[in-house]
């Protein structure tokens, strides 16, 4: 359930059938608070436990006696729909297979509650949740990293099955970006658009962006991390890192300030606001707010978009230039180079190409 803190922020916490919240739960989301973890990331973590604890109160299992036949169960359950969830309280969903991905990050929260109450001596002590990897961990570059691949990788021993989420679409780069830019209604949201498409940030890095990170004489932008933004709008990456942009951003920015925020007497510390007369004029744009203003674009353009495709997008962009692993993290904000793989998706068509300019002179006619 939605819990508004002291100082303004909401937030979630888990609450038992006597509709006080559990304490077991919200130490734990205490922990993740102070590990500066997202607003969305404690929500997240909340909504998935509150299904376990749902499921252990249905079941009669008190957490700290769980076994692993138990938590394989609670999995089972959770995956065909058999543990519910809430519309609100009190009203549960009609139930529903969950997806893979679903099903995972359920199962993260679970492992890391677990984790958690064991370092401190509470909960099932011998309920083995990972065992050694069968396959060698990624490549790590890192002191001492010789010693790291002796030890090998860890996983969960419960491994969820069934079809991997899709991988993110990408728009057509200039030709459908000019049309989203065009079923834009405001300057803002053309900067909203450019600031995903040209420079690559994640939408919690956009809507956090303020006047003073922008650069306008040497087009760049910094990304800050600020836990303090009023739209709970917070930087996935803890580092303060810069970004060039093209002109068309501070153009954009530049029309939104001068024809949209100073006419309706808008005076904000932040680059994305509210533009819609009434209470909320000139607060800073929410996650529900611009994510909604993104979908309405690509509806209008007949594109499909959320505001991750457009991040994807520009990564896509950057493999299909030739830059390099390291390069593209670097640009999106990454400190480990194989965290950009995820962002680049290259059709059959791009690999037939590469391999016609790099052979072409041996290929038969």
């Amino acid at each position: 359930m939605p819990v508004r803190l002291p100082s303004g922020v909401t937030t979630a916490t888990v609450v038992g059938l006597d509709g006080l919240p559990i304490e077991e739960v919200e130490t734990f989301l205490g922990y993740l608070r102070t590990l500066d973890s997202s607003r969305n990331t404690v929500v997240s973590y909340a909504r998935h436990l509150a299904l376990w604890f749902r499921w252990l109160t249905g079941r009669g299992v008190s957490w700290e006696q769980l076994n692993f036949e138990g938590l394989c169960a609670f999995v089972q359950d959770l995956a065909d729909g058999t543990v519910p969830a809430l519309h609100r309280v009190g009203e549960a969903r009609a139930p529903r297979p969950r997806s893979r991905a679903t099903q995972e990050a359920v199962l993260a929260a679970v492992c890391s509650f677990l984790d958690y109450w064991r370092l401190e001596g509470r909960g099932p002590q011998d309920l083995a949740l990972y065992r050694q990897a069968r396959t060698p961990g990624q490549t790590a570059y890192r002191f001492l990293a010789h010693i790291e691949a002796r030890r090998g990788r860890l996983q969960r021993r419960i491994r969820v099955k069934g079809p991997k989420s899709p991988v993110p679409q990408i728009v057509a780069f200039e030709d459908d970006f000019d049309r989203l830019v065009t079923a834009a209604s405001t300057a803002r949201d053309r900067t909203l658009l450019s600031a995903m498409y040209d420079g690559g940030l994640r939408i919690g890095q956009a809507l956090g962006l303020r006047h003073e990170d922008l650069d306008i004489a040497r087009q760049r932008v910094t990304i800050v991390r600020r836990e303090n933004n009023a739209n709970a709008a917070l930087s996935k990456q803890r580092a303060t890192f810069t970004v060039d942009m093209p002109t068309r951003f501070f153009d954009f920015y530049g029309q939104s300030l001068v024809d949209e925020q100073l006419p309706l007497g808008i005076d904000s510390d932040y680059v994305f606001v509210t533009l819609s007369p009434g209470r909320f004029l000139g607060r800073p744009m929410t996650y529900a707010n611009a994510i909604q203003r993104v979908k309405a674009i690509g509806a209008r353009a007949g594109v499909a978009l959320t505001p991750h495709t457009l991040r994807h997008t520009h990564g896509t962009a950057l493999a299909k230039a030739s830059w390099s692993a390291p390069e593209i993290a670097k640009r999106l904000g990454h400190s480990n180079a194989s965290s950009a793989d995820v962002y680049i998706h290259l059709v059959e068509a791009d690999i037939e190409d590469k391999y016609r300019a790099t052979f072409g002179d041996r290929l038969d006619p």
